[in-house]
C-alpha cells in the first residue's frame, strides 16, 4: 500500500519500516487462541514522552506525539497519530498469559506484557529490537 506523508522522508522511512504491515509475512492467524483478552478491546491513547524516546533508542518518533490504538476483539488493531498521516493496521496476537505480539510492521519477533487496571492499559517490553515501536507502545495508555 502506498502512503503519502507530509513529514521528512527519513522519518517516513523509519516509521514505515517499524510499523507498516507486510502482506506476505504470514503473520496473520485465524486461530481463536490468538484472540486478545476482552480487557484490551477498545480505543486507547498515549502521548510519547522525551524519556520514552531516549530510553527506547528510537529515532523516528518525536516526543509529544499522541497515538491512538484501537483494538477489536479479533485482535485487529489500528495505530494512528496526527503526525503520521494515514493510520497503520495490523494485529495484536495473544502470546500466552498476559503477553502479546504486536504485529504492526516488519520486525523480528517481539513480545510485550500487558495489564489493564481501570481505564489504563500498560505495555511492558519483554523482547523487541525496534526502538520506535518500543517508544510508542511501552507505557500507559488511557481508555476512551
Amino acid at each position: 500500500m502506498k502512503r503519502t506523508f507530509l513529514i521528512p522522508s527519513m522519518l517516513v522511512s523509519a516509521l514505515a519500516a517499524a510499523l507498516a504491515l507486510p502482506l506476505a509475512s504470514g503473520i496473520a492467524s485465524s486461530g481463536k487462541a490468538d484472540v486478545v483478552s476482552a480487557k484490551m478491546v477498545g480505543k486507547w491513547t498515549r502521548t510519547v514522552t522525551n524519556a520514552d524516546v531516549t530510553k527506547s533508542g528510537g529515532y523516528g518518533v518525536q516526543a509529544g506525539s499522541k497515538f491512538t490504538l484501537t483494538v477489536k476483539k479479533s485482535g485487529a488493531a489500528v495505530l494512528g497519530s496526527p503526525s503520521l498521516g494515514p493510520p497503520f493496521t495490523g494485529k495484536l496476537v495473544a502470546a500466552g498469559g498476559s503477553q502479546v505480539h504486536i504485529k504492526l510492521g516488519p520486525h523480528p519477533v517481539n513480545v510485550y506484557a500487558w495489564r489493564v487496571s481501570g481505564k489504563h492499559l500498560t505495555f511492558t517490553k519483554i523482547k523487541d529490537s525496534e526502538g520506535d515501536r518500543v517508544a510508542i507502545f511501552v507505557g500507559t495508555w488511557q481508555r476512551h
